[in-house]
């Protein structure tokens, strides 16, 4: 696989190729075409972040608001690109977006492509320390013409194939076996990430996996036969390995001619991941505030048409307060627009509550120095807060770091 070309967010790259239109179209299928902007020139990234490969560009795009640097212009260094991943690892992975760890990535941020070789080694491992204590079996549905009788006849075959051989019956039974939906699955997904991958220990692994499904049928996949796939309660220690590996066949495209993902898109848009990433925070770190994620509510009332309803980020119940996030640059007041203050206060006024919070990620060194205002109305006592977090730190998964988050949380619930 080609090196990627490494941008942060609301980047241009310029690129002259001929199909760009291809690749929006592309993105439009995969229900991503927020993700980014084909322009004349080349391409715009916006709040997405991961990494898209489409022919032969490939772009890996990083969050710029965790890093120290929220220049675009300037090149990522190895050091700094190796600190974003390990926290959008983390990010991903407290949010339960993803099922992964981050100890043992550390050595896969200097590699060509690092975010995919950490999430085959994800897939690798999970699936390997499984099928060490069982491989999954399930009774499958077989039909088979045989010189005995099993499970039950098939009439309408067993006229057709033995109607003049009577010592045969076509038969229809279930199989308690290795050579299921599942396996090969599983089968399927690492012999197309075999052929991508370029960290040995990675292919080494994937080769015994391979080797070790050697008697299971292989069956090429798609997003519609993954999803009908369930687990059964015996299969449950594979549930890892599963969704990551439905993840790869519903993000990506397959080249049928050499098994392995042609096109590629995993990426995550960072507004929804900020808001999870808090209120996470806020939900096992300050469990007193009874937090509630995305509570619904209609706008108009006496109505059915639920494309009204409201959505709030995060509800804290003790006190009453809205906290909504917002992934976005801000610096001081004028960044703040009417958009974001008309919407806390129909948040407001439809739960009845006085006070809300607009949280923003921090942007550079300097903590924007904004005092709370009262909304100008004929009831005064609606306040808005307008605060920053810092994202911008070594290692998220510190727990320092993390109780210097819950902290200033804190001071600003308090407040």
């Amino acid at each position: 696989m080609a090196e990627p070309i490494i941008v942060k967010e609301y980047a241009k790259v310029e690129i002259n190729d001929s199909y760009l239109d291809k690749l929006q179209a592309y993105l439009k299928c995969q229900k991503l075409e927020s993700a980014l902007k084909v322009t004349r020139h080349g391409i715009k990234t916006k709040s997405w972040v991961g990494v898209i490969k489409y022919k032969n560009l490939h772009l890996e795009i990083l969050p710029k608001l965790i890093s120290e640097d929220a220049n675009n212009d300037k090149k990522i260094s190895e050091a700094e690109r190796s600190i974003i991943l390990k926290n959008l690892i983390f990010m991903l992975s407290y949010t339960k977006n993803l099922d992964i760890k981050t100890n043992d990535n550390a050595k896969l941020s200097t590699e060509k492509n690092p975010f995919i070789e950490i999430l085959i080694r994800e897939f690798a491992t999970s699936l390997f320390e499984a099928l060490k204590r069982l491989t999954p079996k399930r009774y499958v549905r077989e039909e088979e013409n045989l010189n005995y009788l099993k499970g039950k006849i098939k009439f309408s075959k067993n006229i057709r194939y033995n109607c003049t051989n009577q010592a045969k019956f076509y038969c229809e039974y279930d199989e308690f076996s290795e050579n299921n939906l599942l396996n090969q699955l599983f089968l399927f997904v690492s012999t197309c990430l075999y052929n991508i991958s370029n960290n040995s220990y990675n292919k080494k692994t994937l080769k015994f996996i391979i080797n070790y499904y050697s008697d299971i049928s292989f069956v090429r996949f798609d997003k519609f036969k993954v999803r009908k796939i369930k687990l059964t309660r015996n299969q449950e220690l594979c549930k890892k390995s599963f969704n990551l590996a439905k993840m790869f066949v519903e993000q990506t495209s397959v080249d049928l001619s050499k098994n392995k993902f042609e096109n590629i898109t995993l990426v995550w848009d960072m507004n929804k991941l900020f808001e999870e990433f808090i209120f996470e925070l806020i939900k096992r770190k300050i469990p007193e505030c009874s937090p509630i994620a995305q509570k619904t509510k209609r706008l108009l009332r006496s109505t059915q048409e639920t494309k009204r309803d409201t959505k709030v980020d995060i509800l804290i119940q003790h006190p009453q307060i809205i906290i909504d996030t917002k992934y976005k640059k801000f610096t001081d007041f004028d960044d703040i627009t009417s958009a974001d203050i008309y919407q806390v206060t129909a948040y407001c006024l439809l739960h009845n509550y006085k006070r809300a919070i607009l949280l923003y990620p921090q942007y550079d060194k300097n903590v924007p120095d904004i005092c709370d205002y009262q909304l100008n109305c004929a009831e005064n006592n609606y306040y808005i807060d307008f605060c920053t977090v810092n994202l911008k730190n070594n290692d998220l998964k510190d727990k320092e770091v993390q109780n210097s988050i819950i902290a200033k949380i804190k001071s600003i619930i308090g407040n």
